[in-house]
């Protein structure tokens, strides 16, 4: 009788063991296993587990609202991650790679219908390789190459339409080479050369059916014959201008150049 009183005691003990500890750490100070952070006003900022002070497995991460905010799964010694990152509304903005709590590899960022609206490439948290963004159609709105973090490639930018708009060179950060801005149509708008970011010689204007309208001499970026152009001409070159800089602002969710700030815009939302 004793002896079965006993062996059920055995089996029934696991069920009234204490709760899992959290929060631990051991003799030298190190976090070990499970620990969760809250906010001061009482939601949960962090959950996950520990190994010698290095996050290991899988890490949440919450924004005050207790919507979630990121889900990191850890390599064993806590110096790589596969991530997802959400906005306040728990939607997924961005999903990529860390090593060494920098970014690495391919990241991909979304709008808030799921979409891809961006694809950069990183190497110790440094823009290294292709980079693509798109319109809302899902069509490529710009393309350019990056190395150690400057654009350095062709740069391509597109119409919805994708039909090119802007086809230029890069090297190490600054235009160099041909530069090539086209119509909607097609045709080309303007073109020329860029030496260490400063147009150079000729360059050359068109009207929208191919005819050319007048041609400008730069040394140094500065217009040498500038005078020349009649006051037709120069109100032609002033709405290329203007029409240029209304395309740049109409990107889609105006962040090409700018995808981190995206980033954090739809964090914000």
């Amino acid at each position: 009788m004793i002896k079965n009183l006993f062996i059920l005691l055995l089996l029934i003990a696991p069920i009234f063991s204490p709760a899992q500890e959290i929060n631990k750490t051991d003799k030298n100070g190190l976090k070990q296993g499970v620990w969760i952070k809250k906010y001061p006003n009482g939601k949960i900022k962090y959950k996950g587990s520990f190994l010698d002070n290095k996050p290991s497995g899988r890490m949440e991460r919450f924004h005050t609202n207790g919507n979630l905010k990121a889900i990191l799964i850890f390599s064993k010694d806590g110096i790589k991650a596969k991530s997802e990152l959400y906005n306040e509304s728990a939607q997924l903005v961005a999903k990529g790679n860390f090593i060494n709590s920098q970014k690495d590899s391919t990241w991909n960022y979304f709008d808030k219908k799921g979409n891809i609206r961006a694809i950069e490439t990183f190497q110790n948290g440094i823009k290294n390789g292709p980079s693509e963004y798109r319109f809302k159609n899902g069509k490529v709105s710009e393309s350019i190459p990056f190395a150690k973090g400057k654009k350095h490639g062709i740069w391509k930018r597109f119409f919805e339409n994708g039909k090119p708009y802007i086809e230029a060179m890069y090297e190490e950060g600054k235009l160099n080479g041909g530069f090539q801005a086209f119509y909607p149509n097609g045709i080309i708008q303007f073109g020329g050369d860029y030496l260490n970011n400063k147009k150079t010689g000729s360059w050359n204007h068109y009207s929208e059916k191919g005819d050319l309208l007048f041609t400008i001499e730069y040394k140094n970026g500065v217009a040498l014959n500038q005078d020349e152009l009649d006051n037709e001409q120069m109100k032609k070159l002033e709405q290329m201008e203007a029409q240029k800089e209304k395309l740049i602002k109409s990107d889609p969710e105006n962040y090409v150049n700018d995808p981190d700030s995206f980033l954090r815009s739809q964090m914000r939302r």
